[in-house]
């Protein structure tokens, strides 16, 4: 997914899959929400409008992967010498992007040729949760990276493999028939 896309949406998709980031709160971020390892998620946006987090436990500093602070690094050089408030994924208009816009003209197009349309914010998402639950990472790391309950990480976001269930049905099979 990363190969097919340009910078801007390669940070975009890094934040959403390696993070867990909301794509409200990606694109509402603004170079005063930096740090040296993470960014801090203030606000969000949605269809236009600029609000608080979703939840209080939306508020949060997110942890950042080295991938995705190389790539955050080459991108914040296209907006040296900007204010703090400036929008880091902005549009030509100065306002934070639109999810459903920049999904429609930059993404999309790129992926669907290599058959990854169907991995939208939604799936980024709960790519990061399932991914991080197989890693180890425990359940509350996990839903506080997301800004979310442990209960709706567990029940809403990550997902059981298919060799996870495959092990689960024969561990339970071997149980029983002993």
């Amino acid at each position: 997914m990363i190969g097919a896309l340009e910078l801007r949406e390669k940070v975009i998709v890094r934040l959403g899959t390696w993070e867990g980031m909301r794509p409200g709160e990606i694109l509402a971020l603004q170079l005063g929400d930096l740090d040296d390892d993470s960014v801090w998620v203030r606000r969000r946006v949605y269809k236009g409008d600029i609000d608080e987090p979703k939840t209080k436990r939306s508020a949060r500093r997110v942890a950042l992967t080295v991938g995705t602070l190389a790539l955050l690094d080459q991108w914040k050089l296209r907006l040296l010498g900007s204010p703090p408030e400036t929008w880091i994924f902005g549009s030509e208009k100065g306002t934070p992007m639109r999810r459903d816009n920049i999904w429609r003209k930059s993404m999309y197009p790129k992926l669907k040729p290599v058959g990854l349309e169907w991995a939208t914010f939604q799936v980024m998402r709960r790519t990061f949760a399932t991914l991080s639950k197989a890693a180890g990472v425990d359940a509350h790391t996990r839903s506080a990276q997301m800004g979310n309950t442990v209960d709706v990480n567990e029940n809403e976001y990550a997902v059981a493999s298919s060799e996870q269930k495959l092990a689960g049905v024969r561990k339970l099979e071997s149980v029983v028939i002993q």
